[in-house]
């Protein structure tokens, strides 16, 4: 079968893709990654399993959203967007429904991770704006906090230094009527340097009523002496999406672009604002970042024909405040280096959203509803880092963070709340071999507290709060890093304590709970090649056991049971053809294995298909001209990435994705 084969492939990878002896010998990653140290100036060349995506690599690649570059270059499981909006929810190692709540995504160290049930908003960076994207997997608990079990992935915006005017100007156009308009501009002098990229993004997408539009504009001024710098941020967007819905098993297949809610919509726009700022006094760098994040927006559910349901129109207003100081000490010895990063994190979330309509029968129409929610956060850190000139590398770090939760709705009691003192740490340990050689190990704990959707009760008497998730973290892996070609293959496991997770088996309505034992296992490849001939080649393939290690709920024993929405295999292969010298092509085949359709707890229901997607992308250098030509979904496969089975387990319903389709784009750069 097609898991036999897939198997196949990842075992013959490090054969397809040459042996060190074919190549120079070792070197480093020329990117110094800040993401494992919270400092640009005291940035670690080579953490722990660390993966670099740069500017240039995307602009090569055939990705046209930052989700797409983290699905097809880094191999970040993502699923459609249920808004139609480019901000897929984000999955590293097989945590499903709950995917984004365990990815931590971070905009220049700063968490925007909704404290909601929401996918993180990187499509309000625009594209070319992006310096380059660190992941760092199974890592980043003790640096940044709750949600980083499965990982942590930070985009990093370029910043403006140079002495001379850069520009870009951009513009794509393609199928359903698509456009996508870009400007960038970064000028200065050796102290000073100001960068703004702004973009306007619309479609109408492949379903009705699923026209999305977007505004981005992203902005810094920074000023520097040496290594120091004072850097003030912007960035900002709006959003509007026409919202679909699911089609059912039938009208997949009858009508599979139709509208099942041809009213719905969700409008919302936010702003983050950011000053951030190092200063080194001799072994000793000091930094700070402080920044406000706000979001509003407006959502139209009309369920009319539907049983017992009206309009509802809700509002919702959010605002979080962050100040991270923070401390580095580098020194020095005949025999090691060490590095100690000491930290104090404080946050402070506020939430409200007003509903005209609670929607439910009996209800009269213009009904108010409200919700207020707050979240405090305090935390203190260390990490510190020994590299030994035997090659040893020794990371210890721990973290211990208080959070105080609020949350009130008209139909509770005043208001609820509830207090946490949690603990984070990890202990890695990397082996330099030679030769671009190292094994590597490391264990730790991670946790995460349920967000205010998860801690939604709609009529009193509610439970109290969810507990928070705690993890035990393991993982073993080999790395190899050559002049042109890199490798790394590793073993991870969770062994995770009340999961917080929505099941539907739980109540007559199923309700969020915390589970009994889970476990997540798998097993990661990952390999690229800058230069064979005129190619360059990269593949990354994960095979992920997500599984219930006990528990009853409904009646239903689903201890062995899989976790729904998690693929048990996932390959990506990227090409690269530079066939002239000013001539490219890059093609990307992408596979995600069968799963089981969310709410299946029980996996009574048959898997969901599994699909593969072929993109291809053709570049030509004219001067300062870039013109490209791509198509998606080349061979036109009907596929879809979400669905949920119905509470008889006889049909399920499933959001259809896009065929085939195309685009012509040219860009231009000074």
């Amino acid at each position: 079968g097609m898991s036999l084969r897939l198997s196949a492939v990842a075992a013959a990878l490090p054969f397809v893709f040459p042996p060190p002896s074919v190549f120079a010998q070792t070197t480093e990653l020329d990117t110094l990654i800040v993401t494992a140290s919270r400092f640009q100036s005291v940035s670690l060349k080579s953490p722990i399993a660390a993966q670099v995506i740069t500017a240039d690599e995307i602009r090569d690649s055939s990705a046209k959203t930052l989700s797409d570059v983290l699905s097809k270059l880094a191999g970040v499981h993502t699923r459609i967007n249920l808004t139609g909006v480019p901000d897929s929810p984000l999955d590293l190692r097989g945590f499903g429904m709950t995917g984004d709540q365990n990815t931590l995504v971070l905009i220049n160290g700063q968490r925007i991770s909704e404290f909601e049930g929401a996918a993180a908003r990187i499509s309000s960076i625009p594209v070319d704006s992006v310096d380059r994207i660190e992941i760092l997997r199974g890592s980043g608990s003790v640096l940044y906090g709750g949600g980083a079990t499965g990982g942590a992935i930070n985009i990093i915006t370029r910043a403006p230094v140079g002495d001379e005017i850069e520009g870009t100007l951009f513009s794509k156009f393609g199928s359903h009527d698509l456009q996508d308009i870009r400007a960038g501009l970064q000028l200065g002098s050796g102290t000073w340097g100001f960068r703004f990229n702004a973009q306007n993004f619309q479609t109408d997408n492949y379903r009705d009523n699923n026209r999305a539009k977007q505004e981005a504009f992203d902005a810094e001024l920074r000023f520097n002496q040496g290594k120091d710098f004072l850097s003030f941020g912007l960035i900002t967007d709006k959003q509007k999406a026409r919202l679909p819905g699911a089609r059912t098993e039938q009208l997949l297949e009858t009508d599979r672009r139709g509208a099942t809610t041809p009213n719905d919509y969700l409008n919302s726009d936010s702003g983050t604002y950011m000053i951030r700022g190092e200063k080194s006094l001799g072994q000793f760098t000091f930094a700070v970042d402080i920044a406000e994040r706000k979001r509003n927006s407006e959502l139209l559910n009309d369920q009319r024909g539907s049983w017992g349901f009206d309009t509802t129109l809700s509002k919702t207003k959010m605002d979080v405040k962050t100040v991270s100081p923070r401390m580095n000490w580098a020194s020095d010895y005949a025999a090691y280096s060490n590095n100690l990063t000491v930290g104090f994190d404080w946050s402070d979330w506020g939430y409200s959203r007003h509903a005209d309509n609670n929607g439910f029968s009996g209800v009269p129409y213009g009904s108010k509803r409200f919700e207020n929610g707050s979240q405090d956060n305090e935390a203190l850190y260390f990490q510190n880092e020994t590299l030994l000139v035997s090659g040893t590398k020794l990371v210890v770090g721990a973290r211990r963070e208080h959070i105080k939760q609020k949350q009130q709705a008209r139909s509770l009691q005043p208001e609820v709340s509830t207090k946490y003192s949690l603990t984070s740490n990890e202990i890695s340990l990397q082996q330099d071999l030679g030769q671009g050689y190292s094994v590597y190990g490391r264990t730790g704990r991670s946790y995460r507290v349920a967000n205010i959707d998860e801690n939604r009760c709609s009529a009193a008497p509610c439970p109290s709060f969810l507990k928070p998730q705690k993890s035990k973290d393991h993982e073993v892996g080999f790395e190899w890093l050559g002049k042109s070609t890199t490798f790394r293959a590793s073993y991870f496991r969770f062994d995770i304590e009340d999961e917080i997770h929505f099941n539907r088996l739980a109540g007559p309505f199923g309700s969020n709970i915390n589970l009994s034992p889970t476990r997540r296992d798998g097993f990661e490849l990952q390999v690229a090649s800058k230069k064979v001939g005129d190619f360059d080649l990269g593949a990354t393939y994960a095979r992920t056991r997500a599984k219930f290690r006990s528990g009853t709920y409904g009646g239903v024993n689903v201890s062995g049971n899989v976790v729904p929405i998690v693929p048990r295999e996932r390959l990506g292969i990227n090409v690269g053809w530079q066939a002239t010298q000013k001539t490219r092509a890059t093609l990307n085949l992408m596979y995600v294995g069968s799963q089981h359709y969310d709410n299946d707890q029980a996996n009574r229901f048959r898997k969901m298909p599994s699909y593969s997607v072929t993109d291809l992308r053709v570049s030509h250098l004219v001067g300062r001209w870039t013109l490209a030509f791509g198509v998606n979904n080349l061979f036109d496969k009907k596929y879809y990435s979400y669905g949920i089975v119905n509470s008889t387990y006889t049909s399920f319903n499933a959001y259809p994705e896009d065929r085939r389709n195309a685009y012509v784009s040219a860009e231009y750069r000074f």
